[in-house]
């Protein structure tokens, strides 16, 4: 797996993701077994079945509103919200650089920074013909 998209995942560090995003892990037979009992115990009681999907739970629960690498050590723990997140440390290709990234901030601030320099050298399409900035990232604006 790219490091860049590692890095670009790591923008979960802060956030929130609505109930019906990652319920399927939860409200199951069988939780997620990547995913920390414990952890999959308080998600299954702020999303019971049949709560609003739109109810959101912050993604990084110990340091939800701080840019920093607690992210990859809730991987370590089990305790990637969604999926695809969680997937990052299951992976033999990726687990590598999430434990460097967990055990020194500063190695994973500075690779983020790198990151997201590189991208804003991308390119904005400014013409509605070519592409736009989504209102809502799940969903093609009309």
């Amino acid at each position: 797996m790219r490091r860049c998209c590692l890095l670009f995942a790591a923008a979960h560090t802060v956030g929130f993701a609505h109930c019906g995003t990652f319920t399927g892990r939860i409200q199951t037979a069988a939780a997620d077994p990547t995913m920390d009992p414990g952890y999959a115990s308080q998600l299954l009681a702020a999303c019971p079945a049949g709560v609003d999907p739109n109810v959101a739970l912050e993604i990084d629960p110990v340091t939800p509103h701080a840019f920093d690498n607690q992210y990859f050590i809730n991987l370590q723990k089990g305790m990637g919200l969604l999926t695809s997140d969680q997937v990052l440390y299951a992976d033999a290709r990726s687990r590598p650089t999430v434990d460097a990234w967990a055990a020194n901030s500063s190695d994973f601030e500075a690779a983020f920074v790198a990151a997201m320099t590189s991208l804003g050298r991308v390119g904005v399409k400014t013409d509605p013909a070519l592409g736009n900035i989504r209102r809502d990232c799940a969903v093609l604006n009309s």
